[in-house]
Parts: C-alpha cells; sequence; structure tokens
C-alpha cells in the first residue's frame, strides 16, 4: 500500500467515529500528498507517532463505547504506514 492510500484509509476511520483533531490533521497530510512526497512532508508524518497524545495513542470510540474493529484495523493502518515511511526515509 502507498502513503496516500493508507492516508485515505486512516481518514475513513476516523470519519466514522468522529475524531475531528486527527481527521483535520490527516486532510492537511492528504492534501499535501497530492502534489508531492518530499522527505519534509514524510518526516512531518512520521512526527505523529510521537509523544504523548501522539498518533500511536490514539484509541477509537464512539459515542461512549469502544469501537473494536475500527482500532483493530487503525492499529493494522498505523503500523503499516509507519513502516513505509521508515522505508522511504531511512
Amino acid at each position: 500500500m502507498e502513503i496516500k492510500h493508507c492516508c485515505i484509509e486512516i481518514y475513513k476511520l476516523l470519519e466514522v467515529v468522529n475524531e475531528n483533531h486527527w481527521i483535520k490533521e490527516f486532510e492537511f497530510f492528504m492534501s499535501e500528498l497530492e502534489y508531492s512526497e518530499t522527505k519534509d512532508l514524510l518526516r512531518k508524518l512520521l512526527k505523529i507517532y510521537g509523544g504523548m497524545g501522539s498518533f500511536n495513542d490514539l484509541v477509537l470510540y464512539k459515542n461512549g463505547l469502544l469501537c473494536s474493529y475500527e482500532n483493530e484495523r487503525l492499529d493494522n493502518l498505523r503500523k503499516e504506514l509507519y513502516q513505509i515511511l521508515i522505508t522511504q526515509l531511512y
């Protein structure tokens, strides 16, 4: 899978649960990926994985209920995107 496709799939999951903060982040990345996949953009995308409250910490809930399927899918996409970014950057 390519970076843009991973971002689109993640975005769709975020929309399902109305995760507005991360929706905005991924809207930005998807729009930037339309033009190019520069190393700077890939580094920005990689940075969302680090620190407290990072993309790694995200757990999806909807109406106060844990979204099991969506969280499993998100976890797989998150790992896949990370591996692609690491491969392309290093």
